[in-house]
Order: C-alpha cells, then structure tokens, then sequence
C-alpha cells in the first residue's frame, strides 16, 4: 500500500490529495505491455494486469469486469484481493451501479465512500470487504466499452486526476489485449470451420465415388457415423480420407 493512501485523512471533507500513485506507475505499464506481447492466454494477462495495477496504486482490491453484451451487463473476470467475498458479488447491469454507469456513460467516476453512496449496489461487500474509496474507469477500444477497472481503498481517498489518468491507461490497454485477444480468437473459429468443411466435402467426395450415391446420401452417413461414434463430422471425415489413401 502507497505511503500515501497510508496517510490518507479519514474526514469525508477531505476534497484535495495527493496522486494515489508512486513513481513505480511507469514500470507497471511498461510491464503491462511487455505482458501483453509476450502472453497468449486472457484469463492470465487480466489476473496479471490487476496484480500490477493493485501494486502500483496501493489499492486493497483492485478488480476487472467484462462487458457480456448479450446479457448487457458486466462479468467479474479478474481480481486482486485478500478476501474472498468480493469473488461473491453479483453482476452489474448496464447502467446500474458505479460500474454500470461508467460503462455506460464510457466515463470515469470516482467515489469517496461506496458505503454511503446510493448508487454502490454491493454495500454488503464493502462493508465486510472494509472497501471505501472507488475509481471506476472504463475498458474502451475506438469508443466501445469492453469492460471496466476498479480500484478501491480502506480508508477515505479522494482520487487525483493523475490517478484517473494512471487507470484510464491501464484500463486502455487491457481493452486492447481484450479486443485483439476476441479477434484471433474469431479468426482461428472462422479458419478452423473453413478447414472442417473442407475436409467434410472432401469425404463426401470419397464416398460418393465408391457408393456411387449423392451428396446428400454421403452426407447423412458422414452424420449418421459421426452421432454413432460421438465424434465430430470433421474426424469421422478425417478418418475416411485416411483410410482412402492407403487405396
């Protein structure tokens, strides 16, 4: 925890404060980014990029949401805490909430005490968490919110703008590792699609010519065989296209 946020006055009149971070902001996100070259798997890089965050910025739980669109509302992905009853908090609605609001404003907000603020909908939490300040930035990519970064501390702390500035940085990048990590993630679905398909067309082929039956015929026996076996239509057509070059 930062020498500052130790020092943090507990009066809620308290308006002006030092930046919550250290001089340790700039090798966090150097190390951010040399996480984000070198890493290949999501769920790491998050629970990474919240571990650095929270060490950086002294914060007591410093969190990660992701945006579900389908669902329109916000998912727990990646925390840093000493508890475990912040893991227990429920989704966030779009607009509802710090979290909501930020995500759908696409601006930062920060809090003084989550405890007394009407719009904090897990005071539970807080309360047994012992969460008070909170800075909430959002994850954008070109304007589209992706997620959101949380950051809370123990004791009454009023959020600079270098400190806003230092999350908003944070929280940009991990909205890009996130965008370009959903990205590979379609291309290698789309390619690996493409490549079943054209391995299934190529069996039917087979079977065409040695049954001398239609395409639809080789196709319901590829499927046939497939639902016998519980195996997929590409390895049923994988093994018949093995088989023919043994002919």
């Amino acid at each position: 925890m930062s020498s500052q946020l130790k020092n943090a006055k507990k009066d809620p009149a308290v308006r002006e404060s030092p930046p919550l971070f250290s001089d340790k902001r700039l090798e966090g996100i150097a190390e951010i980014s040399r996480a984000i070259m070198e890493k290949n798997y999501l769920d790491d890089l998050l629970a990474l990029i919240v571990s650095i965050t929270a060490n950086i910025t002294g914060s007591k739980i410093c969190s990660i949401l992701i945006l579900d669109r389908k669902k329109r509302e916000l998912v727990l992905r990646a925390c840093q805490t000493e508890s475990g009853t912040y893991h227990q908090r429920s989704n966030t609605p779009i607009g509802k909430g710090i979290s909501g609001r930020v995500a759908l404003a696409n601006k930062p907000i920060k809090v003084l005490d989550v405890r007394k603020d009407p719009r904090f909908i897990n005071k539970k939490i807080a309360i047994e968490d012992g969460l008070v300040s909170l800075l909430s930035v959002p994850m954008s990519v070109e304007g589209e919110v992706i997620g959101v970064i949380n950051c809370y501390t123990p004791v009454e702390y009023d959020f600079s703008n270098d400190d806003i500035l230092m999350l908003t940085t944070v929280a940009a990048q991990a909205a890009v590792l996130l965008k370009n990590t959903e990205l590979r993630i379609m291309k290698e679905i789309v390619e690996r699609e493409l490549e079943e398909r054209k391995t299934i067309e190529r069996a039917k082929e087979i079977l065409m010519d040695r049954k001398n039956i239609s395409g639809q015929r080789a196709f319901e026996l590829l499927r046939r065989q497939s639902m016998n076996a519980r195996l997929s239509m590409a390895k049923i057509a994988e093994s018949i296209i093995l088989a023919s070059s043994f002919d």
